[in-house]
């Protein structure tokens, strides 16, 4: 159910879209850094909101050791869940406990593509790799591996020709994610998503919208929100981004995380 109030000495109601590798997550994957200030956000009942390339599967976990209960964006735009009755009105079709609003293409589409391209081209995926592969290249444990696999509207490819790259940008977004590619529908868009996710939120009350990611996939999210900013990369530089008034934190992933949030939403 929809719970969140007014905070920080300006007193705004503030909603937190996120990217989660690199941004909220350090290289490790892990949160450690960010705890006490999530445990405020909590407390103040401001909505965060994952904006991620990550699916389904992997942001239900980190959604339950973190005790988030907002909606969330998965696989850079390509669907929203919502828990069940979030808002007051019915706002997608309801999936088991979710309701969901599919932006992007089903997976299985996606592969079919692929699959006629490895006739010709070089180009591997997760779902060409064993829970161990991509376990090995992504740093993940297994079980972690295992649930990046479950996509269900694209693709994460490790590597392809790059005449294989062109034949799917003919049909998919093919965008650069943290370390590989993500391809996914056309109709996919973070910053569509974040849209129709805050307009939801302004039919109850007047709110500020925060961005914060690391990337260039972070790019439609953070176009689309009042405060824009990106945290630095571990080599120490912000990806090259096009969005006026974007603030740069100087801190490495969490640490920048944090610094953004402390900022914009608790030090105001």
């Amino acid at each position: 159910m929809l719970n969140f109030k007014k905070v920080g000495k300006d007193n705004k109601f503030y909603i937190i879209f996120t990217d989660l590798d690199g941004t909220l997550l350090d290289k490790n994957y892990s949160y450690k850094k960010d705890l006490p200030v999530l445990k405020i956000l909590r407390k103040k009942k401001v909505p965060i909101i994952f904006c991620s390339a990550k699916t389904k599967a992997e942001q239900e976990v980190i959604r339950k050791n973190m005790k988030i209960n907002h909606p969330f964006i998965v696989e850079n735009g390509s669907a929203i869940y919502f828990p069940k009755g979030y808002f007051s009105k019915k706002v997608g079709e309801i999936k088991g406990r979710y309701e969901i609003i599919v932006l992007g293409t089903k997976s299985e589409e996606l592969r079919k593509e692929i699959k006629k391209l490895k006739k010709k081209y070089k180009i591997k995926g997760y779902q060409d790799m064993s829970d161990k592969e991509v376990a090995e290249v992504t740093g993940l444990d297994l079980k972690n591996a295992k649930l990046a696999k479950k996509r269900e509207f694209g693709e994460t490819i490790v590597d392809a020709d790059k005449k294989a790259l062109e034949e799917l940008k003919k049909k998919f977004n093919v965008v650069k994610g943290g370390r590989f590619l993500q391809v996914f529908g056309y109709r996919a868009d973070k910053g569509k998503a974040v849209k129709i996710l805050s307009n939801l939120y302004k039919e109850f009350e007047k709110i500020t919208t925060i961005g914060i990611g690391n990337s260039q996939n972070d790019e439609p999210m953070l176009k689309v929100v009042d405060i824009p900013a990106i945290v630095k990369n571990p080599d120490g530089n912000w990806a090259d981004l096009k969005i006026d008034g974007i603030y740069k934190s100087r801190e490495v992933g969490p640490e920048g995380w944090v610094k953004v949030v402390k900022k914009f939403v608790l030090d105001k």
